[in-house]
Protein backbone atom coordinates (compact mmCIF):
# COMPACT_ATOMS: atom_id res chain seq x y z
CA UNK A 1 0.00 0.00 0.00
CA UNK A 2 1.33 3.15 -0.78
CA UNK A 3 1.38 6.06 1.89
CA UNK A 4 2.85 8.97 0.42
CA UNK A 5 1.52 11.99 0.58
CA UNK A 6 -0.40 13.70 -2.38
CA UNK A 7 1.33 16.78 -3.32
CA UNK A 8 -1.70 18.05 -5.23
CA UNK A 9 -2.79 21.04 -7.42
CA UNK A 10 -6.28 22.18 -6.38
CA UNK A 11 -8.91 23.83 -9.01
CA UNK A 12 -11.21 26.11 -7.06
CA UNK A 13 -13.39 27.69 -8.69
CA UNK A 14 -15.78 28.88 -5.61
CA UNK A 15 -18.22 26.75 -5.98
CA UNK A 16 -19.45 23.58 -3.84
CA UNK A 17 -17.81 20.94 -6.18
CA UNK A 18 -14.46 22.45 -5.86
CA UNK A 19 -15.49 23.22 -2.09
CA UNK A 20 -16.04 19.58 -1.44
CA UNK A 21 -12.99 18.36 -3.48
CA UNK A 22 -10.46 20.71 -1.54
CA UNK A 23 -12.30 19.16 2.05
CA UNK A 24 -11.94 15.85 0.52
CA UNK A 25 -8.05 16.19 -0.53
CA UNK A 26 -7.61 17.97 2.87
CA UNK A 27 -9.54 15.39 4.91
CA UNK A 28 -7.11 12.77 3.12
CA UNK A 29 -3.75 14.66 4.15
CA UNK A 30 -2.71 15.82 1.13
CA UNK A 31 -0.44 18.94 0.46
CA UNK A 32 -2.68 21.52 -1.00
CA UNK A 33 -1.83 24.41 -3.46
CA UNK A 34 -4.84 26.07 -4.96
CA UNK A 35 -5.10 27.62 -8.66
CA UNK A 36 -7.89 29.92 -9.37
CA UNK A 37 -8.99 30.98 -12.97
CA UNK A 38 -10.55 34.19 -13.94
CA UNK A 39 -12.26 33.82 -17.77
CA UNK A 40 -14.06 37.25 -17.59
CA UNK A 41 -16.99 35.76 -15.78
CA UNK A 42 -19.65 37.71 -14.59
CA UNK A 43 -19.20 36.66 -11.18
CA UNK A 44 -15.85 36.71 -11.34
CA UNK A 45 -14.73 39.13 -7.93
CA UNK A 46 -17.44 37.06 -5.97
CA UNK A 47 -15.60 33.62 -7.27
CA UNK A 48 -12.05 35.43 -6.34
CA UNK A 49 -13.95 36.28 -2.91
CA UNK A 50 -14.79 32.78 -2.61
CA UNK A 51 -11.74 31.14 -3.76
CA UNK A 52 -9.24 33.20 -1.04
CA UNK A 53 -12.20 32.18 1.59
CA UNK A 54 -11.95 28.44 0.95
CA UNK A 55 -7.97 28.01 0.83
CA UNK A 56 -7.78 30.35 4.22
CA UNK A 57 -10.29 28.21 5.72
CA UNK A 58 -7.72 24.92 4.33
CA UNK A 59 -4.79 26.99 5.55
CA UNK A 60 -3.09 26.67 2.28
CA UNK A 61 -0.14 28.77 2.07
CA UNK A 62 -0.73 32.31 0.07
CA UNK A 63 3.16 30.92 -1.76
CA UNK A 64 0.87 27.70 -2.93
CA UNK A 65 -1.99 30.00 -3.80
CA UNK A 66 -2.08 31.59 -8.06
CA UNK A 67 -4.92 33.30 -10.17
CA UNK A 68 -3.95 33.46 -13.26
CA UNK A 69 -5.81 35.15 -15.72
CA UNK A 70 -7.98 33.68 -18.83
CA UNK A 71 -9.92 37.15 -19.84
CA UNK A 72 -8.93 35.58 -23.45
CA UNK A 73 -11.99 33.32 -23.29
CA UNK A 74 -14.35 36.06 -22.62
CA UNK A 75 -12.76 38.46 -25.73
CA UNK A 76 -13.64 34.97 -27.87
CA UNK A 77 -17.32 35.03 -26.75
CA UNK A 78 -19.66 32.59 -26.96
CA UNK A 79 -21.44 31.98 -23.36
CA UNK A 80 -23.54 33.47 -21.51
CA UNK A 81 -21.32 33.32 -18.80
CA UNK A 82 -18.80 35.67 -20.43
CA UNK A 83 -20.91 37.77 -23.23
CA UNK A 84 -23.19 40.10 -21.03
CA UNK A 85 -25.38 40.60 -24.29
CA UNK A 86 -26.40 36.85 -23.85
CA UNK A 87 -28.86 35.52 -21.64
CA UNK A 88 -27.79 33.04 -19.37
CA UNK A 89 -31.19 31.75 -19.12
CA UNK A 90 -32.20 28.19 -17.35
CA UNK A 91 -33.02 24.18 -18.87
CA UNK A 92 -33.27 22.86 -15.17
CA UNK A 93 -37.44 22.71 -15.48
CA UNK A 94 -37.04 22.35 -19.41
CA UNK A 95 -36.71 18.47 -20.38
CA UNK A 96 -36.89 19.69 -24.27
CA UNK A 97 -33.32 21.63 -23.54
CA UNK A 98 -31.83 19.41 -20.77
CA UNK A 99 -29.94 17.40 -23.22
CA UNK A 100 -28.55 20.65 -25.21
CA UNK A 101 -25.54 22.29 -24.60
CA UNK A 102 -26.47 25.28 -22.80
CA UNK A 103 -25.42 29.12 -23.66
CA UNK A 104 -23.37 28.92 -20.24
CA UNK A 105 -20.95 26.16 -21.90
CA UNK A 106 -17.79 27.93 -22.32
CA UNK A 107 -15.72 26.39 -25.62
CA UNK A 108 -13.03 24.23 -24.46
CA UNK A 109 -12.60 25.84 -20.98
CA UNK A 110 -11.50 22.54 -18.86
CA UNK A 111 -8.63 21.85 -21.20
CA UNK A 112 -7.58 25.58 -20.93
CA UNK A 113 -7.99 25.46 -17.46
CA UNK A 114 -5.89 21.58 -17.05
CA UNK A 115 -3.39 23.17 -18.96
CA UNK A 116 -2.68 25.65 -17.03
CA UNK A 117 -3.00 23.43 -13.90
CA UNK A 118 -0.18 20.61 -15.12
CA UNK A 119 2.08 23.47 -16.16
CA UNK A 120 2.17 25.01 -12.70
CA UNK A 121 2.09 21.40 -10.89
CA UNK A 122 5.15 20.76 -13.13
CA UNK A 123 6.87 23.60 -12.27
CA UNK A 124 5.64 22.90 -8.56
CA UNK A 125 7.11 19.14 -8.55
CA UNK A 126 3.47 18.27 -7.80
CA UNK A 127 2.25 14.83 -8.67
CA UNK A 128 -1.76 15.58 -8.51
CA UNK A 129 -4.60 17.79 -9.81
CA UNK A 130 -8.00 17.95 -8.89
CA UNK A 131 -11.07 19.25 -10.20
CA UNK A 132 -14.60 18.96 -9.00
CA UNK A 133 -16.25 17.81 -12.49
CA UNK A 134 -19.33 16.16 -12.59
CA UNK A 135 -20.57 13.93 -14.99
CA UNK A 136 -24.16 14.81 -14.15
CA UNK A 137 -23.06 17.96 -15.90
CA UNK A 138 -21.73 15.72 -19.04
CA UNK A 139 -24.79 16.03 -21.30
CA UNK A 140 -24.42 20.06 -21.39
CA UNK A 141 -21.23 20.24 -21.18
CA UNK A 142 -18.89 17.22 -22.83
CA UNK A 143 -16.00 18.25 -20.96
CA UNK A 144 -17.25 16.61 -18.29
CA UNK A 145 -17.35 13.08 -18.98
CA UNK A 146 -14.86 10.54 -17.66
CA UNK A 147 -13.81 9.38 -21.01
CA UNK A 148 -12.75 13.15 -21.70
CA UNK A 149 -10.57 12.97 -18.42
CA UNK A 150 -8.72 9.66 -19.23
CA UNK A 151 -7.85 11.05 -22.55
CA UNK A 152 -6.59 14.05 -20.72
CA UNK A 153 -4.11 12.13 -18.71
CA UNK A 154 -2.65 10.54 -21.70
CA UNK A 155 -2.14 13.96 -23.15
CA UNK A 156 -0.32 15.09 -19.71
CA UNK A 157 1.63 11.56 -20.22
CA UNK A 158 2.37 12.64 -23.75
CA UNK A 159 3.44 16.60 -23.29
CA UNK A 160 4.74 16.77 -19.89
CA UNK A 161 7.82 15.59 -17.94
CA UNK A 162 5.10 13.18 -16.09
CA UNK A 163 4.25 11.78 -12.92
CA UNK A 164 1.18 13.90 -12.66
CA UNK A 165 -2.60 13.52 -12.61
CA UNK A 166 -6.09 14.66 -12.97
CA UNK A 167 -8.13 13.34 -10.30
CA UNK A 168 -11.88 13.68 -10.32
CA UNK A 169 -13.11 12.31 -6.72
CA UNK A 170 -16.59 13.59 -7.25
CA UNK A 171 -17.81 12.68 -10.79
CA UNK A 172 -20.28 9.91 -10.07
CA UNK A 173 -21.66 12.47 -7.59
CA UNK A 174 -24.83 14.54 -8.09
CA UNK A 175 -25.87 18.14 -6.43
CA UNK A 176 -27.79 15.83 -3.37
CA UNK A 177 -24.45 13.88 -2.82
CA UNK A 178 -22.45 16.89 -3.20
CA UNK A 179 -24.43 19.18 -0.26
CA UNK A 180 -24.48 15.72 2.06
CA UNK A 181 -20.68 15.13 2.00
CA UNK A 182 -20.06 18.90 2.41
CA UNK A 183 -21.85 18.89 5.64
CA UNK A 184 -20.32 15.62 6.91
CA UNK A 185 -16.99 17.27 6.22
CA UNK A 186 -17.72 20.54 7.96
CA UNK A 187 -16.98 22.83 4.68
CA UNK A 188 -18.07 25.33 4.86
CA UNK A 189 -20.81 26.01 2.79
CA UNK A 190 -21.22 29.79 3.41
CA UNK A 191 -17.93 30.02 2.10
CA UNK A 192 -19.13 28.71 -1.81
CA UNK A 193 -20.69 30.81 -4.50
CA UNK A 194 -22.72 29.25 -7.27
CA UNK A 195 -24.89 31.50 -9.38
CA UNK A 196 -24.09 32.89 -12.95
CA UNK A 197 -25.29 36.27 -12.79
CA UNK A 198 -24.90 37.97 -9.50
CA UNK A 199 -22.67 39.16 -6.74
CA UNK A 200 -24.70 40.43 -4.33
CA UNK A 201 -26.92 37.99 -3.67
CA UNK A 202 -28.05 34.96 -4.95
CA UNK A 203 -30.44 35.48 -8.31
CA UNK A 204 -31.90 31.99 -7.69
CA UNK A 205 -33.52 31.59 -10.90
CA UNK A 206 -30.33 30.34 -12.94
CA UNK A 207 -29.27 26.82 -13.53
CA UNK A 208 -26.73 26.57 -10.91
CA UNK A 209 -29.02 28.53 -8.71
CA UNK A 210 -31.74 25.83 -8.88
CA UNK A 211 -29.67 22.69 -8.82
CA UNK A 212 -28.18 23.95 -5.37
CA UNK A 213 -31.41 25.49 -4.07
CA UNK A 214 -33.37 21.78 -4.83
CA UNK A 215 -30.32 20.03 -3.43
CA UNK A 216 -30.53 21.53 -0.30
CA UNK A 217 -34.66 21.62 -0.34
CA UNK A 218 -34.53 17.84 -0.54
CA UNK A 219 -32.11 17.26 2.38
CA UNK A 220 -34.21 19.47 4.19
CA UNK A 221 -31.47 22.10 5.09
CA UNK A 222 -31.15 25.47 4.68
CA UNK A 223 -28.69 26.75 2.13
CA UNK A 224 -26.54 29.51 3.61
CA UNK A 225 -26.19 32.40 1.26
CA UNK A 226 -29.01 34.54 0.36
CA UNK A 227 -31.02 34.87 -2.19
CA UNK A 228 -32.59 38.21 -4.21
Amino acid sequence: MNNKKKKSVVLISGGMDSLLITALAHQRGDQLAALHINYGQRTQEKERECFQLIANFYHIPTELRKEVDLSFLGQLGGSSLTDRQLQVGSTVNDASLQDQIPMTYVPFRNTIMLSVATAWAELLGFDNLIIGAVEDDSPGYPDCRPSYYRAFNEVIRQGSRGGIAVETPIIDHNKIQIVEKCLQLAAPLEKSWSCYQREDVACGVCDSCQLRLRAFAQLGVDDPILYG
